[in-house]
C-alpha cells in the first residue's frame, strides 16, 4: 500500500500520519511541539515519533513526506521566525528530513494543507474560490483562488492572524501588539476570558481552577453548561473575527469561509457571532454570496490530508 508521512507541526501539538492516496489515514501519532523546548529536542521527538509508525511498513512504500507549518518559506524548504514553534532563527526542515529518510519532501504553509485537505477530501470539495481558517494555537488563512493556492511571493500570504485588530491592542508572540489571533485563536479565547473575569460581577465554574490548567476547551465546555462568562469569551472573539472577514470578503469574493481547528470545534458558540458580524459589515451585494462552514474532516485532520496531497501530486 502506498502511503506519505505527513506531518502537522502545530503550536501545541505534532501531528504524523500515514496517509493513503484516496485521504485514508491509516495510522496517527503525535508529541507535545514544546516537549524538550529545543530545536534538537523537537527532531528527536518527531524522529521517534515516525519510527513508531512506520516500523510495520515496507520503507519502498513511502512515496514521501509531506509537511505543513506556521512560519515556513516552501520555496526555501526553511522554517523562519516562528514565534508559536521551538524552531528559532531559520531551519532547514526539508534538508533535515531528506537526508533522515531518502525520500522526496515538501512543505506548505500550515493554513495552506488545511485549505487543500477541505478543497480536496472536505466541505470545499468541488469549489475553486475560497478560505480555510486555521483556529488554533496562533490563527492562519489557506486562500484557493480559481482552483490554486494563494501562497505570495516566497509563500508566506495568509498570515491572516496577524492583521492587527485592535490598534495598540493585546501583546502578540510576534512582537506586535493588537494582532487578530490575540483575539481568535485559542490563547486569544483564554485571554478574552481572563479579562472578561476581570470586569465581571458574575460567577465562573472556572473562576478558581488555575491558570496553566486553563484551556479553550474547558471554556468551551463551561460555556455550553452556561457560564455566562465563558459564552462572553467566544462571543467577543467571534465579533471580531467576524468583522475582519467582511474585509477578507470584499478583497477575494470567496464562496465560503471554512473554519477549522480546535477552537472551531465548539460550534455555535463561535459560528453565531462570527457570521453575525460578518453579514453586519458586508455589503449587501456580497451577502447571498458567502457560505461559513466547519470543517467536514475530522478535528485536525485537515492539514494531515493537506500535507499528504503535496506527495501524491
Amino acid at each position: 500500500m502506498t502511503v506519505a508521512i505527513s506531518i502537522d507541526i502545530g503550536g501545541t501539538t505534532t501531528k504524523i500520519g500515514l496517509v493513503t492516496p484516496s485521504g485514508k489515514i491509516i495510522a496517527k501519532n503525535q508529541f507535545d511541539t514544546w516537549k524538550g523546548n529545543s530545536k534538537n529536542a523537537f527532531f528527536n521527538n518527531l524522529f521517534e515519533a515516525i519510527g513508531k509508525l512506520i516500523i510495520d511498513i515496507d520503507f519502498e512504500d513511502i512515496k514521501g513526506i509531506g509537511i505543513d507549518a506556521p512560519s515556513c518559506v516552501p520555496q526555501e524548504g526553511i522554517i523562519k521566525g516562528a514565534s508559536n514553534l521551538p524552531l528559532k532563527g531559520e531551519v532547514p526542515i526539508v534538508d533535515i528530513l531528506a537526508i533522515k529518510y531518502k525520500k522526496e519532501v515538501y512543505l506548505c504553509n500550515d493554513a495552506n494543507a488545511a485549505a487543500l485537505g477541505e478543497g480536496k477530501f472536505g466541505n470545499a470539495k468541488g469549489m475553486s474560490n475560497f478560505v480555510v481558517l486555521t483556529l488554533g494555537t496562533g490563527l492562519g488563512a489557506g486562500i484557493i483562488v480559481n482552483n490554486e493556492v494563494l501562497t505570495g511571493q516566497s509563500g508566506l500570504s495568509g498570515e491572516m492572524g496577524h492583521i492587527t485588530a485592535i490598534r495598540n491592542g493585546r501583546q502578540c508572540g510576534c512582537g506586535r501588539k493588537g494582532c487578530l489571533e490575540t483575539y481568535t485563536s485559542a490563547t486569544g479565547i483564554k485571554r478574552n476570558f481572563l479579562a472578561q473575569l476581570a470586569e465581571s460581577n458574575l460567577p465562573s465554574s472556572l473562576e478558581n481552577l488555575p491558570l496553566a490548567s486553563l484551556t479553550t476547551k474547558k471554556i468551551g465546555k463551561a460555556a455550553k453548561e452556561g457560564d455566562e462568562n465563558a459564552k462572553k469569551a467566544f462571543e467577543y472573539g467571534g465579533k471580531i473575527l467576524g468583522e475582519h472577514l467582511a474585509d477578507f470578503v470584499h478583497l477575494f469574493e470567496p464562496e465560503a469561509i471554512v473554519l477549522a481547528g480546535g477552537v472551531a470545534q465548539v460550534g455555535e458558540l463561535l459560528f453565531t457571532p462570527t457570521i453575525n458580524a460578518l453579514f453586519d459589515n458586508l455589503l449587501p451585494n456580497y451577502i447571498n454570496n458567502i457560505q461559513v462552514l466547519p470543517s467536514a474532516l475530522g478535528e485536525n485532520e485537515a492539514a494531515l490530508l493537506g500535507a499528504s496531497t503535496l506527495v501524491f501530486q
